[in-house]
């Protein structure tokens, strides 16, 4: 019997009469969804009290607390401050205890979230450093207090640990040994979370013993091949943490249907930005990475990381394959 194929699979039994006028199967454009990744970023920083007593470099009055802070929260070109509206930033400081507080004082947080220059900066501000330096404590509490700092758990998280000297342990300041360990611990656990929790290491300034750090580096790879950041000087502080994060923030956003990325570029396709076209192949505008993926490229990505909105992906029906 002769019949037609409807939406639903089925098989339609009133076939259209020869003499109606063929259904329109003109091939329109159609707008794809994007979905851009925004990690939440956890800085970890210590706070002891030689943060506040060494200077960075050697030689230049700025103190270790003070170059990093800059490096974060400088407006306008900070990380923090460049980047709020592309990263949920949180914020962790911490030392020993001091004057019968709790060991570790992790009470300065800052949750994550987008557009969350101000409420660090403001808490960044009112710190200054004093006391010892139990990482691995200090880790076990922002891992044990995720379920509020995580602004959104489906997206990727790291850990950014910015620090200037060997731990120790809440119960010893002198405990080296038992500090490394602990962090060593701390950082695993973080990994081996479901999602996983990735921590990368920074050392400000040359007064950790690198075998320490390099082991806690490991273990927030997944055990090997962690990559620990010297920073001996402002520009090279600024490096790692642009490094760090560029490594978890880009300008590859996922599609809601599939393309045929090698006719990505033909005629009729449309991605754009704020209302602006970009063009396909341009180092500064975009390409089809794969078929549910295209990536924004030079200007065009930093535009976008900078906060501009709406992006639009528009493709023909040659291109669209679902």
């Amino acid at each position: 019997m002769d019949g037609a194929i409807t939406t639903d699979g089925a098989i339609d039994g009133n076939v259209q009469p020869i003499d109606v006028p063929p259904a329109d199967n003109t091939c329109a454009a159609v707008e794809v969804g994007t979905t851009l990744a925004t990690p939440n970023v956890v800085v970890i920083v210590d706070q002891s009290g030689s943060m506040g007593t060494n200077d960075f470099p050697t030689g230049s009055g700025v103190h270790r607390w003070d170059a990093l802070e800059n490096a974060l929260m400088a407006n306008p070109d900070g990380l923090i401050h460049s980047l709020e509206a592309s990263v949920r930033w949180g914020m962790a400081w911490f030392h020993g205890a001091s004057r019968g507080e709790t060991c570790p004082n992790n009470t300065h947080i800052v949750d994550c979230a987008l557009n969350n220059y101000d409420a660090i900066n403001t808490q960044y501000m009112a710190l200054s450093p004093g006391g010892n330096t139990p990482t691995g404590e200090a880790i076990d509490y922002v891992v044990s207090n995720l379920s509020t700092i995580i602004d959104d758990p489906s997206q990727p998280t790291i850990f950014i640990l910015a620090t200037d000297g060997d731990p120790n342990t809440c119960a010893s300041n002198n405990d080296t040994r038992g500090g490394q360990m602990h962090s060593v611990s701390a950082v695993t656990a973080a990994f081996n979370r479901t999602p996983s929790i990735p921590t990368y290491v920074i050392s400000v300034g040359t007064d950790s013993m690198m075998a320490n750090l390099q082991a806690v580096a490991d273990a927030g790879a997944g055990g090997s091949g962690g990559h620990v950041y010297l920073a001996t000087d402002t520009t090279t502080l600024s490096d790692a943490l642009t490094t760090i994060v560029g490594g978890v923030v880009s300008c590859s956003l996922t599609l809601a249907g599939m393309i045929d990325p090698t006719a990505a570029c033909s005629g009729g396709s449309m991605v754009t930005l704020a209302g602006n076209p970009l063009t396909c192949g341009d180092p500064n505008g975009w390409h089809a990475v794969d078929a549910t993926h295209i990536q924004l490229d030079g200007d065009a990505c930093t535009t976008l990381l900078g906060g501009a909105r709406p992006l639009t992906a528009t493709f023909p029906c040659g291109v669209i394959i679902r």
